[in-house]
C-alpha cells in the first residue's frame, strides 16, 4: 500500500506537466502571448512568434514533445529565436537543425510581401555542387518551412533563394 500512494502522485504530477493543445503547453512553460505560425505533429516541430525582453517580435523554432494526444513544451531543447521586423518589408531564409533534434529544415517568414507565393531555393555543397532545389509555399501566417534530408543537410554550405510572385517572377533574391 506505501507502494500504491507515491505511484498515484507520479502520474498526477506527470499527467499536469502535460497539455492537450500545444498553446496549453506554451502557457504551461511559463510562455505567454505566444502565436503558434506552423505546426508538425509527426515531427514535432513548432515555429512561433513571441515577444522579446524589450517587446519585439522574434520568430522562434524548436521542437516538442508530444505522447498519448498530450503536448509539453522546453525551451531548453535547443530554440533558435530570431528578432523581425513586423512593420516593413522583411524576409528571411535560414537552413538549421530544428532544436537539438537531427531534423534539418529550411524556414523563417517573409513579412509584408503580399504578393510573395513561394520561395525556391538551392543548397550547394562546399564545392559549389548544387545538392538540392526545391521550392515551398508560403503560408497564410507568411511562414517557410520544409524539412531537408538529412543526409542533403549534413553537406550543405549554402544557400541561394529567390521569393516569387503568382507568375514566378522574383521579388527578392538572396
Amino acid at each position: 500500500m506505501n507502494f500504491f500512494y507515491p505511484l498515484i502522485l507520479i502520474v498526477i504530477l506527470l499527467v499536469g506537466c502535460s497539455a492537450t493543445t500545444l498553446d496549453d503547453a506554451f502557457k504551461n512553460s511559463g510562455r505567454e502571448d505566444v502565436e503558434i505560425l506552423y505546426q508538425d505533429d509527426n515531427d514535432k516541430v513548432v515555429l512561433f512568434l513571441e515577444k522579446d525582453f524589450s517587446g519585439q517580435p522574434m520568430l522562434c523554432l524548436n521542437i516538442f514533445t508530444k505522447v498519448n494526444s498530450r503536448y509539453e513544451y522546453d525551451a531548453g531543447t535547443g530554440e533558435h529565436a530570431q528578432n523581425i521586423d513586423l512593420s516593413n518589408k522583411y524576409e528571411i531564409v535560414k537552413a538549421t537543425l530544428v532544436g537539438n533534434s537531427s531534423i534539418g529544415a529550411l524556414w523563417r517568414g517573409v513579412f509584408n510581401y503580399p504578393q510573395a507565393k513561394t520561395v525556391k531555393y538551392s543548397l550547394k555543397d562546399k564545392n559549389g555542387n548544387v545538392i538540392l532545389t526545391s521550392s515551398v509555399e508560403i503560408t497564410d501566417k507568411n511562414i517557410v518551412y520544409e524539412k531537408i534530408p538529412q543526409e542533403i543537410y549534413e553537406k550543405y554550405e549554402t544557400l541561394h533563394y529567390e521569393i516569387l510572385d503568382a507568375k514566378n517572377n522574383v521579388i527578392v533574391e538572396w
